[in-house]
């Protein structure tokens, strides 16, 4: 059951927007992981989910299961529990095992084999829905082994965009950027009203210049000040350092990891060149790639894959280098300089610009970039069925529509066409493609 105590860490918990998701599917068969990094909410997402299971749903305390394997001891108490093990486990705690059970388990990874236990819970109890979440996306592919395909749903969570920043910052224009969307400007093929967002211009850049200092880690969002900002974001790079790479993943040369981690940090948005990174660390070619497999896997960085109509050459093209977080970036740079001082400010931006767009897609979207022979090239390439080209410009000082876009539009004619920029709402048209301008803030 639900201890008094577990229940109080509910209050005062913000939404997220992958709540409506976790929702609807309460009532699916499936098992629900939820997998992200550390720090990231996953905790306090699923006490969100216990508040509304007990307060709207109404269901008894004694019939929502909260298990934390952080803990050494509930995890030695868990990790050998097969079926009526676990069922005889539950009724220790006054769980009416023969009624609706909702049983949530943190760090679901520490067990030693989570995908028999989950296997078993689920083809045999299912009065006994499983809401499971884990940090380490290498070790959940790793323990879940095929005997849990068909019945599980993973369902990612990222730091907060700007949107869910704003509401956690308890901003006043909260409300007013709940009403900004490219999709809808896409959609109805017209700018937003203008009437009142132009007088709250220097508020929403206010607030996205600090976003794109210190990120979307809740736990930092939280914080008062700059320096706890930047404790807490070294306190998560540092459990990471001790958990996530420590626990899970065998590290040959922890210096040439560390090292690598950092030389990321100053190329974010470049392509990655792999002769130079193996030359600069001393490793071989597979250690690098089994360095940024890690990186990958534990929600630190992303390798963006290029667009080709053919897909063969896609595989084969160097991908470009993005980071999840550009707060947790600038923390392993210890570089926590205002936007306007700092000569990587275009880096950052378009970093930021990414992890919007990242955490925002649809599972039917993929986001991709574009570079031609000639070099040409797009920042950005929103893919489902049809192709939307996002080029950024910091610094826009007007309507000029980047050359790289020009050639992207020649050669795929798309309908409709993004720059992002600091300030600017506007549009254009080159041919059949409608180009519009939009703050990122507005994103």
């Amino acid at each position: 059951m639900v201890e008094i105590k577990l229940l109080e860490k509910s209050k005062g918990l913000l939404p997220r927007k992958l709540e409506v998701e976790l929702l609807k599917s309460l009532d699916s068969k499936e098992i629900l992981v939820i997998t992200g990094s550390r720090q990231v909410g996953k905790t306090s997402l699923c006490f969100r989910l216990i508040d509304h299971i007990l307060n709207k749903r109404k269901i008894s305390h004694l019939q929502v299961v909260y298990i934390d394997l952080e803990f050494p001891p509930v995890l030695s108490q868990v990790n050998n529990l097969y079926g009526e093990d676990f069922l005889n486990y539950l009724r220790s705690q006054n769980v009416n095992t023969d009624k609706k059970v909702f049983v949530f388990i943190d760090e679901i990874h520490y067990l030693e084999n989570p995908s028999s236990f989950l296997k078993v819970i689920h083809d045999h109890f299912p009065q006994i829905k499983l809401i499971v979440s884990g940090s380490s996306s290498l070790e959940i592919k790793r323990k879940f082994k095929e005997t849990l395909t068909g019945r599980k749903k993973i369902i990612k969570l990222n730091p907060l965009d700007f949107e869910e920043f704003l509401l956690f910052k308890k901003a006043p224009i909260y409300q007013k950027k709940k009403k900004l969307s490219f999709r809808k400007v896409i959609l109805e093929k017209s700018l937003p009203d203008l009437s009142e967002i132009k007088f709250l211009y220097s508020d929403f850049e206010r607030y996205f210049n600090e976003f794109l200092i210190y990120g979307g880690y809740p736990g930092v969002v939280l914080k008062e000040s700059n320096e706890e900002k930047k404790d807490a974001l070294f306190e998560i790079y540092g459990s990471y350092i001790r958990r996530d790479i420590k626990d899970f993943a065998v590290i040959e040369n922890i210096n040439a990891f560390n090292r690598l981690v950092e030389l990321l940090s100053s190329q974010i948005g470049s392509l990655v060149n792999f002769s130079e990174l193996t030359t600069i660390l001393g490793v071989s070619r597979p250690t690098l790639e089994n360095y940024l497999f890690l990186l990958e896997q534990t929600f630190i960085i992303k390798l963006l894959k290029p667009f080709f109509t053919n897909r063969r050459q896609e595989i084969i093209k160097s991908p470009k280098i993005f980071f999840y977080d550009q707060g947790l970036r600038n923390a392993i740079l210890r570089n926590f300089d205002s936007i306007q001082e700092r000569i990587d400010k275009g880096m950052i931006f378009e970093n930021c610009i990414f992890t919007e767009l990242k955490k925002n897609l649809t599972v039917a979207e993929e986001l991709l970039f574009w570079r031609s022979k000639s070099n040409a090239e797009v920042d950005f390439l929103l893919r489902e069925k049809e192709i939307l080209p996002i080029e950024v410009k910091l610094n826009l000082a007007r309507l000029k529509v980047p050359s790289g876009m020009r050639s992207f539009i020649v050669r795929y004619t798309p309908s409709a066409a993004l720059v992002i920029n600091n300030s600017i709402f506007s549009q254009k048209k080159i041919g059949g493609t409608d180009i519009f301008f939009i703050p990122a803030w507005a994103l």
